[in-house]
């Protein structure tokens, strides 16, 4: 499997530039400049405590203040603007899933220390199909070979639901209820679990995969994202 590998890294190198900037790099990888410009913009317009909302000053929004205590928060790395929208987009929209391990590489210094189980937020089978993958299980399949925390694609999307793009957070949290569950034969109990997946908008989709990942005995969750929406600027 590893000379397949190889064989297809040399095939098909990946490009050597900065995914977010496109600037010339040594290989595949955020460049400290587009790192550092996210950085400046966390400290510029600020990030709820909670849920990493940028343009919050505090520790809490409307988009986690009314979260259960099980749902402990949201980290996310970047805003969801400009350069690192677009290469979110690609990522998930066009057929780019070799960026699996750059962006995982942008979220493992975040990874909470102390979880046991890393999932992601699933797709709809038809959605799949039509997709080819889900950027999410990639994300979390490089986190865990990157940490050495397990990770299992333990959730399924049971409702095919309509996209959530340009929904009231309300809209959206009826758009979603009861679209997930857990899969048969899975344990999540007495587990601390990271959930991750792409863009963080509203919570509507953490906070309904959170509630199934308790409603089977997980402990304590918490988002992992590599972007969050903006909420006041």
């Amino acid at each position: 499997m590893k000379l397949l590998q190889k064989l297809y890294d040399i095939c098909f190198p990946l490009p050597e530039v900065c995914p977010v900037c496109l600037k010339k790099q040594e290989r595949l990888q955020v460049c400290d400049t587009c790192r550092a410009e996210a950085l400046r913009r966390r400290s510029l317009y600020g990030q709820c405590q909670r849920c990493h909302s940028f343009g919050v000053q505090g520790t809490g929004c409307s988009s986690c203040r009314q979260w259960p205590a099980y749902l402990v928060g949201n980290l996310a790395v970047w805003p969801y603007q400009d350069g690192w929208q677009q290469v979110i987009l690609d990522f998930k929209f066009r057929n780019m899933p070799w960026l699996a391990a750059a962006l995982a590489a942008e979220l493992a210094p975040v990874l909470p220390a102390e979880i046991d189980l890393i999932v992601p937020v699933p797709l709809h089978k038809n959605r799949l199909r039509e997709r080819g993958y889900n950027q999410s299980a990639l994300l979390a399949k490089e986190l865990s070979e990157k940490s050495g925390i397990a990770w299992q694609d333990c959730l399924m999307r049971v409702r095919d639901t309509p996209h959530q793009t340009g929904l009231s957070r309300s809209q959206r949290l009826k758009n979603l209820e009861h679209a997930f569950a857990l899969r048969p034969g899975q344990a999540v109990a007495s587990k601390r679990i990271v959930l991750v997946d792409d863009v963080f908008t509203t919570g509507s989709t953490l906070l309904q995969c959170a509630q199934e990942l308790h409603r089977h005995g997980a402990v304590e969750i918490c988002g992992l994202t590599l972007a969050s929406g903006q909420i006041s600027f």
